[in-house]
């Protein structure tokens, strides 16, 4: 069984690489000799986007005599076993929050450990006290560490990080892209906001790169689809980046915060809604957006719709009808309700 699901791994891992290579491969094809002008000269390199610098260890994993070991984390379950010359004893162990486990009523820290050290602090602390000749701790279930992927890939969904992960590997986990990816256009944004915009046709030739790309916990990746722009949704007010973002399948307001760089020190979260349809009937809709970012439970996490105006304010908003209804004398003047977009550029303006 086991075979059979790593030989099913290397045939999805060799079925990506075959469409990023084809991708690759077709976007560099030579083109027929044209007359030159002088309007026709190549993008200089600069132009590329930048790769996100390469890593040798993260929140996610550290280089332990050469090789890459996960690093352990809160909610994270652990395989303990406890043996002596006389019998072994194997149990299950949950991280707690503040980084410890319990084994044989002892507390013992093994956050940011690998799980040989692990193993070899529960020893240290049991010595004293048990009869204990080995420890053995193998990682039982990876909770602590995800990366969100969404867009044109086959699975919408967090991935739990297991160890050194690149962005190929991540890819591979989610069933790969969708035909309708734009791979040109690949946005990677780090936990502290950090965004990368990667081309990934172009990362493609060179191997080397392409492994460099490794994500972390709490990291966004986010593929974008060739005919999803008419599909938006706007962030606006106490953001990293406020603006407008196409709308991929199953995307969530952590998502859309995520993308326009996450809430500033100064916004007002208690009093962040989310405006849905149009401006002359709108729906506002609550949404505890401290605890979606947090990503305590997913159903506090709100799936969007198209046009959907995420509204993060500096300063509390005691009533939103009053607030909306401001915009009323402007629509009188309209026959017909407004695009998307004005309704952004309107209430930008009432957050100034």
């Amino acid at each position: 069984m086991i075979r059979r699901r790593h030989a099913s791994a290397a045939c999805l891992y060799g079925l990506v690489c075959f469409i990023l290579i084809g991708c690759a491969s077709a976007s560099s094809r030579p083109r027929p000799a044209a007359v030159p002008a002088a309007n026709t000269t190549e993008p200089p390199a600069a132009e590329a986007s930048a790769l996100p610098p390469a890593v040798e260890e993260n929140d996610s994993f550290v280089m332990v005599d050469g090789r890459a070991a996960y690093k352990i984390g809160p909610g994270d379950a652990l395989d303990v076993l406890l043996a002596n010359d006389l019998a072994q004893e194997r149990i299950t162990a949950d991280v707690k929050p503040n980084g410890d486990v319990t084994v044989s009523f002892s507390e013992v820290r093994v956050v940011g450990l690998t799980a040989e050290q692990a193993a070899a602090e529960i020893h240290r602390t049991l010595t004293p006290t048990h009869r204990v000749i080995r420890v053995a701790v193998a990682v039982k279930e990876f909770r602590s560490k995800t990366v969100s992927v969404v867009g044109e890939v086959n699975s919408n969904t967090q991935v739990p990080l297991r160890g050194r992960t690149t962005l190929m590997d991540l890819l591979v986990t989610v069933g790969g892209p969708r035909p309708q990816a734009d791979l040109r256009d690949v946005r990677l944004v780090r936990r502290d906001g950090q965004s990368y915009t990667i081309d990934l046709l172009r990362a493609v030739n060179d191997g080397r790169a392409l492994r460099d790309i490794v994500v972390d916990a709490g990291d966004l990746v986010f593929v974008p689809g060739r005919r999803t722009e008419e599909h938006k949704i706007f962030v606006i007010g106490e953001v990293g980046s406020p603006g407008a973002f196409p709308l991929v399948p199953n995307m969530r307001l952590s998502h859309a915060l995520a993308l326009a760089g996450g809430p500033k020190d100064s916004a007002s979260l208690g009093s962040a809604r989310v405006i849905r349809g149009d401006l002359r009937d709108p729906q506002v809709v609550q949404v505890d957006f401290k605890r979606a970012l947090k990503g305590v439970d997913r159903a506090d996490d709100l799936l969007l719709e198209r046009n959907d105006l995420v509204v993060v304010p500096r300063t509390s908003i005691a009533n939103w009808n009053a607030f909306l209804a401001q915009l009323k004398p402007t629509l009188e003047f309209v026959s017909l309700p407004l695009a998307p977009f004005s309704q952004y550029l309107l209430i930008r303006e009432l957050l100034k």
